[in-house]
């Protein structure tokens, strides 16, 4: 049996884990990093990865923005490569959310200092003179901000963790959080390792329900299959797409990859504050990751229909194979960032329920911080007494 004695093991490497993992050996904390593949192998892997401000959650935009910021810094903070895209973001809203979107637009940029600005259906018109404008009376633009690469971004994260000193340990999962006298003493792995640690943090998102049941913990998550379409654009992806796209009005989203591929996903609201009533929910995922990871070509082809209003053009692109992940949910659509109750060492962070891998980089932060100061400002209000009358 192997043995490790660690001050921190974090478990899980997809943007979150490995954002913690490097922040705590960053401050020179002994950290142990394990995961039950490879970096960003579960959800994070499978993020559309559009990187956005605009939330009217004051609290997400907060955290979207300082995730961004690091995921712009990976060059200088990791020696990594250059993970962030900025091909700008632009958010379009109908009649019945414009006055709560415009509010949101003025607080991200005169009060949390945002590069955000709101622009009109003729703006539009004249940066994508090919889209279809119908029912927008308002969108959000953020020419800084575009997409993300999830498996370069978690990979610099851990490389870095790993040159300042965290040790990593692929292809194994904990099957146990060891606590002795009400706190934290150690983890057990698959592989029969134990690791003695006084502190342990939390970031397999899907699993993370499973593993805090332990604990007597029943937390509100659930499982959602999401869907994304791939559509072959040979060096038109920027013509018919030049920037990452959300359409609060049609339940969609789409950014390009590279020059030769869009991406295409939709969604039914939750997280900017307002859900679609009328927006098809993704199906439920009973037992955490068995479900159906392929996109076939008639699901690919009902994504695309509901962009296709808006820019008819991806109507003549080809489809490739698509895919789908999993989407752990809270009720709220916010995630839960807390301490265990009644376990002294054990925090964790899950129910990003679709925003995750914006955030990430930032809740990992905090949740490092929530681990050896016990406190996180930032994360206050995703803490998970908000659902005590739930």
């Amino acid at each position: 049996m192997n043995a490790i004695a660690s001050d921190v093991v974090v478990l899980g490497a997809g943007i979150v884990g490995s954002s913690a993992a490097f922040h705590l050996a960053n401050q020179g904390v002994k950290t142990v990093l394990v995961e039950r593949d490879h970096p960003a192998s579960g959800p994070t892997g499978k993020s559309s990865a559009v990187c956005h401000l605009f939330y009217t959650v004051p609290e997400l935009s907060r955290l979207a923005r300082r995730g961004c910021q690091i995921l712009k810094s990976i060059p200088e903070l990791c020696g990594g490569p250059q993970v962030f895209h900025p091909n700008g973001v632009l958010w379009c809203v109908g009649e019945d959310n414009a006055d709560e979107f415009e509010r949101a637009i003025r607080r991200i940029r005169d009060e949390e200092g945002g590069g955000i600005d709101a622009v009109t259906p003729k703006q539009i018109a004249t940066m994508a003179p090919h889209f279809k404008l119908d029912g927008i009376v308002l969108a959000a633009w953020e020419e800084t901000y575009g997409y993300a690469d999830p498996y370069d971004a978690s990979n610099a994260l851990v490389k870095g963790a790993r040159e300042r000193g965290a040790t990593y340990l692929g292809g194994r999962t904990a099957t146990r959080i060891e606590t002795k006298n009400g706190r934290v003493s150690g983890v057990a792995l698959s592989d029969g390792t134990k690791i003695t640690a006084e502190r342990v943090v939390v970031a397999v998102g899907p699993w993370t329900k499973s593993l805090m049941a332990q604990f007597g913990v029943d937390l509100p998550l659930h499982i959602e299959r999401h869907s994304m379409a791939v559509l072959d654009a040979p060096n038109a992806a920027r013509q018919v797409l030049p920037f990452s796209w959300v359409d609060d009005i049609y339940s969609h989203y789409a950014r390009p990859e590279g020059a030769n591929t869009v991406l295409i996903g939709t969604w039914a609201g939750g997280g900017t504050g307002v859900r679609s009533e009328a927006a098809e929910r993704p199906r439920e995922v009973e037992v955490v990751g068995e479900f159906d990871e392929t996109v076939s070509t008639d699901e690919a082809a009902w994504i695309v229909e509901q962009m296709a209003p808006r820019v008819p053009a991806v109507a003549e692109l080809g489809i490739r194979p698509g895919y789908a992940c999993m989407y752990d949910m809270s009720p709220d659509d916010l995630p839960i960032i807390d301490r265990v109750p009644g376990v002294e060492g054990v925090v964790f962070a899950a129910g990003s329920s679709g925003h995750g891998f914006k955030l990430g980089p930032a809740v990992g932060e905090e949740i490092a911080r929530l681990a050896t100061t016990g406190r996180s400002d930032l994360t206050d209000p995703f803490r998970l007494s908000r659902f005590a009358k739930v």
